[in-house]
């Protein structure tokens, strides 16, 4: 625990004045009357919760309050506060709250917060009943600029510097002039101060130490000393945060700030004279502080950071001030580096183009690794370091031995970037995979899959990359008839000695209808190495079409949206390579849908979230659906959709494993959304499974609540028809296209096995009724012919394909 001197010593106590705010200097506050509301409380639906730092709102405000009325009473004010716990008994209505003011008729309130709004932003906000240049009491504009002030100088990390004091009714103009509930009412001056804003996450870690929201109420106290003319404190205070230069966080920071920086856990902090010690928490905010401190010079100490050197910094406290003192620490130069860890951690039959990941604990000479690293048996070698100097990936430059032993060896010689060498040799074996023949590792659809969208997207991974030339020749995708649809955004290429293949197709599948993907066994990786036998993947699309609806999000416009690393929720994932963009190329409806491009760092863990500022809201109907159009990668990463209830609740549903690649229309049942009254739906969010993989893109569309799926789909119109008369037949039928509008019709005729018997038309048609004869050749028999027409506009784009089946009877 901090050890922190007594402040009450350090005060100047002199005589009672009246509560009249006077021009002449007083000794303190004795005779006034202060009301400190906490707000909110008992971690109720109007508290904020933040996920990634585990903060609440009300345990914050309630901490400062607290520590306010003693810092208060000490300087002789009657204090009166709303809540002393965190219960759901002490979150009162407002008007409670200020009647309870108005009751004890105070001389001033203040309600105590902190803020939120997209996790971009960190500064004070105070706020005032009335307009920005017309307040209700004057008074409590002066208050609120006094203590924007106060709070401002107590730290250095803000965002903006501009000041943020405003009128309740300017800031929310949509109220009128109802205004805050809790300054509604109140017959004396009031200021509800927001101290920072707890969703900008470097803020939010910082208001987990209860010294830095002690911190605040020094500056809150320093304000009504001001504010009432009062002699200011006679002590002062030193604060600070610790932190390494070389390393930035892992969560989101305004770039330029301070909070660029990581923040150091654990360091102990000792104070010359005095010998005091504060000992830095470890929750990410690097933070200590010392106060009640007399003027004058002070030497701050850091030490036990391991590896760091200590280090320590000369302050000087001047009165009724906090001092900060930034303190970044030195690595510790003179340390031996050490290899952490080699990926992947199994060393038995890898692959023949498997990349090797060397972590080692600090910056490496580049130069020196690559002299002093041994690989047998000899392999040309692709050299990669992350920009730190700290990850070295290795990559074969044509492929490994194939079921050989391999083994690398890492010398002494290898060192630091300060000339620090290892301290003893590194070693590490692996064994080739003895491989025949190229392998399969993952796809989709899966054969023998039912109830495929009809806007997949074809995937499949294989254990080396693909020889380019072997492709186009080796793979075929048909439906039942041995018709190939056109192929869309084909694709192949390799990442960490892996192979992939993928392609869309041009036009919509059709529906309850099976397809195959035929792979010949001449498919071959770079080196040569074949698949061996045909691999036949076959697949059934749904029966179903896709439900109507009513619009809420069109992710045409992603302003609106928030980039993951500012939502307030996302934990580990790298920054710069986890964004939302707009896309154009990928789009479901509109004009153009939201991707969504994630970097997870850690094994398990993240959650990268992306929300919506507008928050469109929709009445809750337990006899509805909410579905948004999801492009899946294939990931096992797991989606969800977040919502508010009454108004501020979050609800997380839980929609599905992103087992599916291409576009599906993921629909959730709105009595699986907890709470009450209206919803809103406000955040899409990747949840990292263990089995999941680290990177991956995918991309929103059309988000839209519907009742029961059934038998509609708007991809297949009603006005086309296919007519067979008589049926069953004994020597001919009569064939019918049934068209409304001018298309391209093609209609074949397929036996019973699948086999094109014949071909009766592929032509331009006016609309209305097209009849053609057609019987089968006379050395057929007796069977069943499916026919089979596919409706075109006249620029070849698929409208919908009709089947019908036929009986001959001969």
């Amino acid at each position: 625990m901090p050890v922190r001197i007594c402040y009450l010593h350090m005060l100047l106590l002199l005589t009672v004045v009246p509560a009249l705010k006077t021009e002449a200097q007083v000794s303190d506050l004795s005779g006034y009357k202060i009301f400190v509301n906490p707000g909110h409380g008992g971690y109720d639906s109007d508290d904020r919760y933040i996920p990634a730092t585990g903060f609440w709102e009300s345990e914050g405000n309630l901490v400062k309050g607290l520590f306010l009325r003693e810092i208060l009473q000490n300087l002789n004010a009657t204090v009166f506060m709303s809540r002393v716990t965190n219960t759901t008994a002490d979150d009162l209505p407002l008007s409670a709250i200020s009647e309870m003011a108005n009751a004890a008729n105070v001389d001033f309130f203040l309600s105590i917060h902190s803020n939120g709004f997209d996790g971009t932003q960190n500064r004070p906000l105070m706020l005032f009943r009335g307009y920005d240049n017309d307040p209700v009491f004057p008074a409590a504009k002066e208050m609120g600029q006094i203590m924007w002030q106060k709070v401002f100088e107590n730290g250095n990390c803000w965002t903006n510097n501009n000041p943020y004091v405003k009128g309740d009714w300017t800031f929310y103009p949509s109220w009128g002039t109802q205004g805050l509930g809790v300054l509604r009412n109140l017959t004396m001056p009031g200021v509800l101060s927001e101290g920072s804003f707890h969703d900008y996450i470097p803020e939010s870690w910082r208001l987990r130490n209860t010294d830095f929201l002690h911190h605040e109420s020094w500056a809150l106290a320093r304000s009504f000393l001001q504010f009432y003319n009062a002699n200011p404190l006679s002590s002062g205070i030193i604060a600070g945060i610790i932190r390494d230069p070389l390393r930035a966080p892992p969560w989101y920071f305004k770039a330029g700030t301070k909070d660029a920086a990581l923040p150091l856990n654990g360091a102990q902090v000792t104070l010359i004279p005095g010998n005091k010690t504060y000992q830095v928490d470890n929750q990410n905010n690097g933070f200590f502080l010392f106060d009640s401190l007399a003027p004058g010079d002070y030497r701050v100490i850091i030490s036990g950071v391991p590896d760091f050197m200590n280090d320590s910094t000369d302050v000087t406290v001047t009165a009724n001030k906090s001092t900060l003192a930034e303190i970044y620490l030195q690595f510790d130069t003179t340390m031996v580096p050490q290899v952490l860890s080699v990926t992947p951690s199994f060393a038995d039959s890898l692959a023949l183009y498997q990349e090797i990941t060397i972590s080692f604990s600090m910056t490496m000479n580049r130069d020196s690794v690559r002299k002093y690293l041994q690989f047998e048996p000899q392999t040309d070698l692709n050299y990669s370091w992350n920009t730190a100097g700290t990850t070295l990936t290795l990559s074969p430059q044509i492929k490994y031995t194939p079921g050989t032993n391999h083994s690398i060896t890492i010398l002494p010689g290898a060192c630091s970037k300060w000339k620090v060498g290892l301290d003893r040799q590194y070693d590490y074996n692996f064994v080739t995979v003895n491989r025949t023949r190229l392998k399969i590792e993952k796809l989709f659809p899966h054969d023998g899959r039912t109830d495929i969208s009809l806007f997949p997207q074809i995937w499949l991974r294989f254990d080396a990359p693909l020889n380019g030339a072997t492709v186009s020749n080796s793979v075929t995708f048909t439906d039942r008839w041995g018709n190939q649809p056109q192929r869309l955004r084909e694709t192949y290429f390799s990442s960490d000695g892996k192979g992939y293949y993928r392609f869309e197709l041009t036009d919509p599948l059709v529906r309850n209808e099976t397809y195959t993907l035929l792979l010949k066994g001449t498919l071959a990786d770079i080196s040569g190495t074949t698949l061996g036998n045909d691999t036949e993947i076959s697949f059934t699309t749904r029966e179903q079409g896709y439900p109507a609806g009513t619009p809420l999000e069109s992710f045409d416009d992603i302003t609106r949206f928030w980039d993951p690393e500012t939502s307030g929720s996302t934990i580990g994932t790298d920054n710069p390579l986890t964004t939302f963009t707009s896309s154009s190329t990928i789009v479901k409806e509109g004009t153009a849908s939201g991707k969504l491009s994630y970097l997870f760092v850690n094994p398990d863990g993240g959650v990268c979230r992306v929300f919506n500022t507008i928050k469109p809201q929709f009445q809750y109907d337990a006899t509805k659906y909410f579905g948004v159009w999801v492009y899946g990668d294939l990931s096992y990463n797991i989606l969800e959709y977040w919502f508010y209830s009454s108004g501020t609740t979050n609800q997380i549903v839980v929609v599905d494993t992103i087992n599916w690649a291409g576009w599906e229309f993921k629909s959730i049942p709105q009595t699986l959304i907890g709470g009450t009254g209206d919803r809103s739906f406000h955040s899409v969010v990747i949840r990292q499974t263990t089995v999941g993989e680290k990177s991956g893109s995918l991309w929103f569309d059309e988000a839209i609540i519907h009742g029961e799926i059934g038998d509609e789909d708007p991809e297949e119109p009603e006005e086309y028809d296919l007519l067979v008369y008589p049926n069953p037949a004994r020597y001919q039928a009569t064939i019918v296209a049934d068209i409304t509008e001018r298309s391209k019709v093609i209609i074949r005729i397929y036996n019973s096995s699948g086999r094109l018997t014949g071909n009766l038309t592929d032509s331009l048609l006016e609309p209305g009724r097209h009849p053609i004869d057609w019987a089968p050749p006379p050395s057929a028999g007796s069977g069943i012919y499916f026919i089979r027409m596919e409706i075109r506009t006249p620029d070849n784009r698929l409208v919908r394909v009709i089947t019908r089946k036929a009986v001959f009877l001969r």
